[in-house]
């Protein structure tokens, strides 16, 4: 244990996109950035510039993708994107619009949003448990190959991905809105995890 050093991980959530503009359901499914949500991916890129990072995780999706790229910028870092990073996956509910959902399948989004029980789910989606086990996965996969040399890893993701991690590693009861290209860090350090920053918009804020 004592030849580990310390990791920090920024995550990320990615600029605004179509669908949340149009107040669509987006999960796995995907839509491009705004000219705003590019903005925003500049502008938390900026907010971030004099942090030293080695390495850059990504979703696979084309939204974080691409707001990673524009984040990122000029420097050159080591990227990889993976799949266990993406959204939840909200099944039938998926680019569907919120009035669209209600009128289909009633009150469904506030059982899904309520957060009473963590095995909830969409109909042929995934549950907050099931996304809770991919993300612990793939974040368990970067502790382990950064803790030798330690150091800063940007993780871009999603807003309910990362703040039900979050929720669920610190044991609260909610979590709370992530804003787009929002940043929350956590520090590992000594075999334990310890949030410092939960959806910090001011990275972004003061080059907008």
């Amino acid at each position: 244990m004592s030849s580990e050093k310390e990791v920090k991980l920024y995550f990320v959530r990615h600029g605004e996109t179509q669908y949340n503009i149009e107040k669509r359901m987006q999960g796995f499914c995907d839509s491009p950035l705004t000219e705003r949500g590019i903005t925003q991916a500049k502008s938390v890129g900026m907010g971030l510039d004099d942090i030293e990072f080695t390495a850059v995780y990504t979703s696979e999706s084309q939204r974080v993708i691409d707001t990673a790229k524009y984040a990122v910028g000029h420097r050159k870092l080591p990227t990889k994107t993976d799949p266990r990073l993406k959204e939840m996956n909200f099944g039938v509910l998926e680019s569907l619009l919120e009035s669209e959902i209600t009128e289909r399948y009633g009150n469904i989004l506030q059982q899904l949003f309520t957060l009473n029980d963590l095995n909830m789910a969409a109909p042929e989606g995934e549950s907050y448990s099931q996304l809770y086990t991919r993300t612990t996965s793939v974040v368990k996969e970067i502790i382990d190959k950064h803790k030798n040399e330690g150091g800063n890893i940007l993780v871009f993701s999603h807003g309910v991905t990362i703040g039900n991690y979050l929720m669920q590693l610190t044991k609260m009861s909610d979590y709370p809105h992530h804003d787009n290209c929002s940043v929350s860090v956590i520090k590992y350090s000594n075999g334990e995890f310890s949030v410092e920053t939960i959806a910090d918009t001011s990275f972004r804020d003061r080059y907008q």
